[in-house]
Parts: C-alpha cells; sequence; structure tokens
C-alpha cells in the first residue's frame, strides 16, 4: 500500500500562498493589458462596484452635492433573442388581400390562392364625440285638426340633470383625473384631443363633484366592508386645504382602500373611521394617537427597522449598537420565519400565542441593561412599551408584520400632493377622497375605473345636494 505524502508545513502553505498571489495579480496585469486598462479589473460575477475614492472635478462641487462614483462594470452575455422577436400578431378586425385580380399570361379571372405573406398594422382610427339632439315637435292633423304635442324623454340614464356632458365624459374625466393624477388642464386638454369634447374647468369640476356625489353610496358601503374586516390597515399624511394643513387618513384591507380628510390628527379620527363596534386587528405605526385604541393591535416592523438602520449609520463604530441591532433583527428574522411554517403546519392558536409571548419575552431581554446614554435608548423603551404589539403577526396568521398596505395606498395621494400642492375647498377634498377610494378599491380589484364609473353614474339614486361627511 503506497505511503501517504507528508503534510506541507505552516511556512510551506504560506510560501504557496504567496506564490499563488503573485500569480494572480501577474494574469490580472496581463490581462489589464490586453484590455487597455489602467488598472487589473475587479472580480465579483459581473456586479457593479462602486469605488471608495471621488473623481476629481475642476471647478469643484457645489456643498451638498455628492461626488460622482467610479464605477467598474463587467459585462454579462447577451441573453439570446427569442426566435420570432416582435409584437405578438393579433385577431385582425380587417383583412386587405393583395392578389392578381387576372392573369398575366392568358387573362383569365383568378381567385382564392395561397398565403404567401402578411404584415398586420395596429392604428388608433379617429374618435369624435356623437352628439344628439333630442327634440319635441308639435304636429297638426290636415284632416281633423287634431294638434299632437311629444315630449322629451327621461335622460336620466345618459346625462345628469341640465347638463349637456353624458355620463361617459363623467366617467373619463373621473377616471383621468384619479387613475392618472393630471391636472384639471391636462384633462380638458386630453379630452378635447382625444374625443373633441371641449369643456371649461368649471364644467369638468362640476362633472367630478357630481360624479363623487353618485359614488357616495359605494363609499359608505366601502367603509363598512373595511370596519367588518378582521384586519385593518390605518395610517396618516399631510394635506392641504385652502391653505391650511390637515391629513388624510386611510383604512385599508385586502379588499377595500378608504380616505378620509379631516383637519384633526387625533386618535378620535382614527377611532371614529374604525367604528366603536368593531373587533378588526389593527395594523399601524407607532404614532401615539394610536394608543387609544381598544384592539388588538400590531405595530409596523420597517418602520422600527428603518429607524434601527438609521441608528447604524448615525454611530458605524458603536459596537454595542451593532451588536444588539444585529440581536434584534435575527429575533425578527426568527419570528417570522416560525410565523410562516406554524401557518403552513396549521398551528394551534394556543400555541402560537404563547411562542408570540416568549419572542416579546425575548426581545425585552435584548433591550434590557442597555446604557441610558446610548444610542439604542429610545429605541429600546419604544419596544418595552409596545411589547404585546410587536408580535401579534406571530399569534395571529392574518396580521401581517408591517404596515406596507397602508404606506402603499397613500403613496398616490402623496404624489397627487406634491404636484398640485392639495385642494381648495371642502367640497373638493370630499370629492377627492371619494373617487380615490373607489378607483384605488377598484384597482385592488382588477377593476377598469371608466366602466365602473359609467356603471355608478348610469345606476338610478335618490338626488342629492352635496356629499354628507363622515
Amino acid at each position: 500500500m503506497p505511503r501517504r505524502p507528508p503534510r506541507p508545513t505552516y511556512e510551506e502553505l504560506l510560501a504557496r500562498i504567496a506564490a499563488l498571489e503573485a500569480e494572480i495579480d501577474r494574469l490580472r496585469a496581463d490581462l489589464a493589458a490586453a484590455r487597455g486598462e489602467d488598472e487589473p479589473p475587479a472580480t465579483g460575477g459581473g456586479e457593479v462596484i462602486a469605488a471608495t475614492a471621488p473623481v476629481p472635478t475642476k471647478k469643484g462641487r457645489p456643498a451638498g452635492v455628492k461626488a460622482n462614483v467610479v464605477r467598474l462594470v463587467r459585462h454579462r452575455p447577451r441573453r439570446p433573442r427569442a426566435p420570432v422577436p416582435g409584437r405578438r400578431r393579433e385577431v385582425a378586425d380587417r383583412v386587405v388581400v393583395h392578389a392578381p385580380a387576372v392573369c398575366g399570361g392568358c387573362g383569365a379571372a383568378l381567385t382564392g390562392g395561397r398565403l404567401v405573406g402578411r404584415r398586420q398594422v395596429v392604428e388608433v382610427p379617429p374618435v369624435k364625440a356623437e352628439v344628439v339632439e333630442h327634440q319635441a315637435r308639435e304636429r297638426r292633423c290636415r284632416c281633423c285638426g287634431w294638434v299632437g304635442r311629444g315630449e322629451l324623454p327621461d335622460l336620466g340614464a345618459q346625462a345628469g340633470r341640465h347638463r349637456r356632458l353624458g355620463w361617459s365624459v363623467a366617467a373619463w374625466a373621473a377616471a383621468l383625473r384619479t387613475e392618472l393624477r393630471l391636472p384639471l388642464r391636462q384633462v380638458r386638454w386630453l379630452l378635447d384631443r382625444a374625443f373633441g369634447v371641449r369643456l371649461s374647468t368649471g364644467a369638468l369640476s362640476g362633472l367630478l363633484d357630481e360624479t363623487a356625489r353618485a359614488g357616495r353610496g359605494a363609499y359608505d358601503a366601502l367603509l363598512a366592508e373595511a370596519r367588518a374586516s378582521p384586519v385593518v390597515h390605518i395610517d396618516e399624511t399631510h394635506w392641504r386645504e385652502d391653505g391650511q394643513n390637515g391629513y388624510v387618513w386611510t383604512v385599508s384591507t385586502p379588499t377595500v382602500r378608504l380616505f378620509h380628510y379631516t383637519k384633526s390628527r387625533a386618535g378620535a379620527v382614527a377611532e371614529r373611521l374604525l367604528g366603536s363596534d368593531g373587533t378588526a386587528a389593527v395594523v399601524s405605526d407607532f404614532y401615539g394617537a394610536y394608543d387609544r385604541l381598544a384592539r388588538t393591535q400590531q405595530r409596523c416592523w420597517a418602520h422600527l427597522l428603518r429607524d434601527l438602520h438609521a441608528l447604524l449609520d448615525d454611530h458605524p463604530a458603536d459596537r454595542r449598537l451593532a451588536r444588539w441591532a444585529k440581536a434584534v433583527t435575527s429575533l425578527y428574522a426568527k419570528a417570522v420565519t416560525w410565523a410562516a411554517r406554524a401557518t403552513a403546519e396549521q398551528a394551534r392558536p394556543i400555541c402560537r400565542e404563547r411562542v408570540a409571548d416568549r419572542f416579546a419575552a425575548a426581545l425585552v431581554n435584548v433591550c434590557r441593561g442597555q446604557p441610558a446614554s446610548s444610542p439604542q435608548a429610545t429605541l429600546c423603551a419604544r419596544i418595552a412599551r409596545y411589547r404585546t404589539d410587536l408580535f401579534t403577526f406571530v399569534a395571529n396568521p392574518a396580521v401581517p408584520p408591517t404596515n406596507n398596505a397602508a404606506e402603499r395606498a397613500l403613496r398616490p395621494l402623496v404624489v397627487a400632493r406634491k404636484v398640485s400642492g392639495g385642494t381648495r375647498s371642502k367640497r373638493g377634498s370630499q370629492s377627492r377622497m371619494i373617487l380615490q377610494s373607489l378607483v384605488a378599491t377598484w384597482d385592488l380589484r382588477g377593476l377598469d375605473p371608466v366602466t365602473e364609473f359609467l356603471a355608478l353614474l348610469t345606476t338610478p339614486r335618490q338626488p342629492t345636494s352635496g356629499i354628507a361627511p363622515l
């Protein structure tokens, strides 16, 4: 039996490592010379690597402007294209045949034939709004002199009372204003260019207000549906009405997005929105107004982790803070993993509640003993205060650990606020909240807002003089 070669000593291993590093440096230099680069390319599987040194500028950069970053990109090979690139062939609405009608040799008529080539052209035909005039005429019989007079029919299913613009115009205006967040001037321009409908800003505002009044019943139904949901997300953001500061509140569920404007940010608004007889679990951030809600709550872990990462960025050299942050994030990751496994295995509710209590106690133990002067002292106090609201998602599988649903629901209104600055009147705010609630809910359910607005406007309803507040 051959003998096993002796193991290399520590000094021999170091010598081999040094020789291999020298060989790697030589190969990198040869590769850089072959590519015409000033320095060897960085390795890392084609990822973008940012250099730490900023690029020097001739004129210098203004204060507060970040320096450019040197990016060394290693391009990956391009993926092969599909066998037949381009737009998929669609069902043709009209077919134009290009074929010889007579024989070029004898002049006989030709019919049929085989397909040797085809090409589709997708075009948008010109669209012009149809103006229908209803006339009531009086007619007299020439024989006996009888006089009959026609009467105009009830046109409530086609247009509003004393309005020339039909419900389809109102549906498109509400969809463009709410879904695309277009200013009134751009909505007017688009209706004029696309459909040939010319209307003033006042007429457009009146259409939006009438559409909101028609949707008041659907808005109340959405509020009742949200209150009956087992889990509710709630949040608020700034909004301006006639130059005055206020707040837009949202109540979000897996099937409902509802918005409400008020000048107050007090907890009484949340109580009024959620109702006094509801039992839904509330997912929110750490705003103190939600403390008065006598319900099961889940505080948003995304907000907590964001503040934790901000502390790490502000104190990169604090090792105690780094260890504490790692322990908190690790405990949260374990809780998420355990909750997912418990849901898959259909664990008993009593078991989930006990494990949630254990996670809460473990998190409090992680925060116990942190100095009062440490950067994480404030977050530790927050965790100790809301320890019973941090692991509700472990005990209840229907509750998510973050409030991302409400944050995403408010995003379109935040963009609209930055574009327009808010609304100009109380009625405008109420109309905006109703229309936004309807469109956001329809988007969540995969429904077309134009079709839904049209169905809402053509449904018979009781006339109302205005939009009643909550």
